[in-house]
């Protein structure tokens, strides 16, 4: 696996786009479901541009997750980046732990099985 080409967006979120639901339907769409998609449709345009961003400084964006909290408390505020209520840290691929590898790797087949 290529750490450097990794994206946490789910592939087909775009397939999705809520933001037409309410021209189109007007009366019948049910409002709770309605934010529930966008908060979500919201929250992974917004981690698609950080994620470009980061990528285009040698960075790729690792979950707090799949970081300890130790370590994450060291790097501190300098290389985090909050999107919604997740954190994700600005990581070089060479700084990443053997341990953060893997648990990156099982959180980006869950996000891939999710989809």
């Amino acid at each position: 696996m290529n750490l450097e080409q990794i994206s946490l967006i789910p592939k087909g979120y775009k397939n999705k786009d809520p933001r037409s639901l309410l021209y189109l339907y007007p009366n019948s769409v049910n409002i709770v479901a309605y934010a529930k998609k966008m908060q979500q449709f919201s929250f992974y345009q917004s981690l698609e541009i950080a994620e470009d961003l980061a990528k285009r400084q040698g960075f790729i964006l690792l979950p707090w997750e799949c970081i300890h909290w130790q370590r994450a408390k060291a790097f501190g505020v300098d290389r985090k980046v909050k999107i919604g209520r997740k954190s994700f840290f600005l990581m070089k691929v060479n700084e990443l732990t053997k341990n953060e590898r893997l648990k990156l790797e099982n959180y980006l087949n869950e996000i891939n099985q999710a989809v």
